[in-house]
Parts: C-alpha cells; structure tokens; sequence
C-alpha cells in the first residue's frame, strides 16, 4: 500500500526537466535548512522567519539552495550571488539542471 501510495504522489508531481535549460518555481532556502527552517528559528538566534533564518545560515557557513515547490524537490545552486537578494522567497529560476544542481541563469520574484 505505502508503495502505492509512493507511486501515485510521484506520478502527480510535474517531471524533472531533463539534463537542459528549464524554468523552476520555488524558494530560495539555505543547506542546513532545506526546505523546513522551523527548527532553527525554534532554537532561537537564527531569527524569526524564513529570510532571516536563510541569511543567518549563509552568514555562518550554509550556502544557498532551492526547493522547487511543484516537485517539492531540493536543489543545490551554482551561482551563490544572484539568490542572495531573494533569500526565503518565492522565485521563479531559469536554468539548467545537472545532478541535483541548478546552473542558474537568472533568477527573479515570482509573480
């Protein structure tokens, strides 16, 4: 049944672009995070929501990530300084995929 159940949440998720240029909607997020910040902020010092948690973790060491919010995928980026103005938000990322890396190409506020 788990099984099943595996198959069909995978089925209904949007496919992967293939190893090529492609458009991503999600977040920008850190590495230590990923796609939950909640336990830092609880710990306390790492602020009170998802931007400041992600500079906070980038300032100590995390580099930046993104959670593609249709695939509900992690990804790693290539490029550290264009996420840097959009961290903990909504944007939408051209670029290509290789692994589980995003070569960005730009990246821009989600509309």
């Amino acid at each position: 049944m788990l099984a099943l159940s595996a198959c069909a949440t995978h089925a209904a998720s949007p496919p992967a672009p293939a190893s090529g240029d492609g458009e991503f909607l999600g977040y920008i997020t850190d590495t230590e995070c990923g796609p939950n910040h909640a336990p830092m902020i609880a710990k306390g010092g790492m602020g009170a929501n998802d931007r400041e948690c992600t500079r906070i973790c980038v300032k100590k060491g995390a580099t930046y990530g993104f959670v593609d919010a249709a695939r509900k995928r992690f990804y790693q980026l290539d490029d550290q300084d264009a996420p840097a103005r959009y961290a903990g938000l909504k944007v939408r990322i051209r670029g290509r995929l290789q692994g589980d890396t995003i070569l960005v190409q730009s990246v821009a506020p989600a509309e």
